[in-house]
């Protein structure tokens, strides 16, 4: 079945069985064209749909998988297999990375690393420069990095990815973020988060005015949430405006700026002229240096709600690294009303059991058609929330910087994160080594770590 006819009709033929093909399809139509020459080229007398949401996932999956090994002399169709087969996959990012023979092609799915398939040196440098045309980069820059973006079309719709290369010692490596396509449906309440890290959320965005700070590592989810919380904040009668880099999501109702440094437009910059817009809310991507700093805790303080992410491990730390970066103490008391700390662990796949120390290879024959091989099947939020409450407040107005309080405010958030981590996994919705991996260690975890390691804590956790 060629891949083309099953892309346009979007049908994943399944079986045949008594001259009757059988397909899943993402809409049921009885009467399409598509779906009869499918039957006629297998030589059924009859085709019946099944409507099946997850078909285009199966069919980009199953067609990629078949697709890669005749692509591997094509850098064009393997470029477009990769796209399809990561789409399929649900996988966030393709690690393309120049070895001494050729390259060497991952994929990030649920937050691990997952084996491609290995491109010979013959086609790795038409892949790249493949790449590089797509994403409108200069082909003949090999020294210095790139950024760039490209499209790409999928059964559904355009994917948009965002491309980055690095120079290395074998050559060059390239990674392709696949950012979400459309509108941010994302609500709230499906991340996974606790029931009071939510209510904790929607009392902070209930205000006029203070700071909303969501903190952890790159990948951790952050934007996700904030994202969800524009998203309830942008149905209101509130002007929202964002400063991002990129835009992930497209939110409607809001007004979203991409940062753009080598064009002067940076966070600081952004936001101050949107201060001139008559903003509500404002919710600027990320927190990086002094300046941005200061100017994001000056416009909470003077009546706007902002939103914003920050590195740091967990909820005090946020505040310890605001001082760092030259916000007065008695400034974080009066603007900052919820830290969130977040983590995202994968959560088991229903489907199968495939333990977790096996590293499948996505190209192989025999895996579970819902995970792909990977044993896991989406990921969760985890949290910690840090509600700042009129003893606290009191507290950081002494002058003195966060870090001297710290027992205090880590006195204030319960549960931590990882014992939060660790009740996932052991009620069987995440494995136990991703939540020790994800979470920091704190003295009030040390019960709970003890308790999963258990041979019965270790048995409730499922799939690992």
């Amino acid at each position: 079945m060629p891949a083309e006819l099953a892309r346009s009709a979007l049908a994943f033929p399944t079986h045949v069985e008594g001259g009757v093909l059988h397909v899943r399809t993402l809409r049921a139509r009885d009467d399409d064209q598509a779906l009869d020459v499918m039957r006629a080229r297998t030589g059924a007398y009859d085709v019946t749909a099944q409507r099946d949401p997850d078909v285009v996932r199966h069919l980009l999956v199953a067609y990629a998988r078949h697709a890669l090994r005749g692509a591997l002399t094509d850098a064009v169709v393997l470029l477009d297999t990769l796209l399809d087969l990561a789409a399929g996959s649900d996988a966030s990012d393709v690690h393309l990375v120049a070895t001494s023979d050729g390259m060497r092609v991952r994929q990030r799915i649920d937050g691990d690393l997952h084996e491609v398939v290995d491109v010979p040196a013959a086609t790795a440098a038409a892949l790249v420069a493949r790449i590089k045309v797509r994403a409108a980069l200069d082909v003949a820059e090999r020294r210095l990095p790139q950024d760039g973006r490209l499209s790409h079309e999928l059964p559904t719709g355009a994917l948009d990815v965002r491309v980055a290369t690095m120079p290395v010692r074998s050559g060059e490596r390239i990674t392709l973020r696949l950012l979400p396509d459309g509108p941010a449906g994302v609500e709230l309440g499906a991340l996974g988060l606790p029931t009071a890290t939510v209510c904790a959320l929607e009392r902070a965005i209930g205000a006029s005015d203070g700071l909303v700070i969501v903190c952890g590592p790159t990948g951790s989810g952050k934007t996700t949430t904030l994202h969800a919380l524009l998203a309830r904040l942008a149905a209101g009668p509130r002007n929202v405006v964002t400063l991002e880099d990129p835009v992930e999501r497209i939110v409607i109702g809001t007004s979203q700026t991409q940062v753009a440094p080598a064009q002067g437009l940076t966070f600081a910059a952004g936001l101050r002229h949107l201060l001139r817009h008559d903003p509500d809310v404002l919710l600027v991507g990320e927190v990086r240096d002094r300046e941005t700093a200061q100017l994001a805790v000056e416009a909470a303080h003077t009546g706007h709600l902002v939103l914003t992410s920050l590195h740091a491990v967990d909820a005090p730390a946020a505040l310890t690294r605001l001082h760092e970066l030259g916000v007065a103490s008695t400034l974080l008391a009066d603007t900052v009303r919820i830290v969130v700390a977040q983590r995202l662990l994968a959560l088991p796949c229903p489907d199968c059991a495939v333990p977790a120390d096996v590293t499948a290879d996505v190209t192989g024959d025999a895996m579970c058609a819902a995970c792909g091989g990977t044993g896991t099947r989406g990921r969760s939020a985890v949290a910690e929330t840090l509600e700042l409450d009129a003893t606290l407040r009191d507290l950081l107005r002494d002058g003195q910087a966060p870090g001297a309080h710290h027992a205090a405010l880590a006195a204030a958030v319960a549960p931590r994160l990882r014992t939060t981590a660790l009740e996932r996994a052991a009620a069987g919705l995440a494995r136990t080594d991703d939540a020790l991996h994800a979470t920091p260690a704190t003295q009030s975890d040390r019960h709970a770590v003890m308790v999963a390691s258990l041979p019965s804590g270790i048995g409730a956790a499922g799939v690992r």
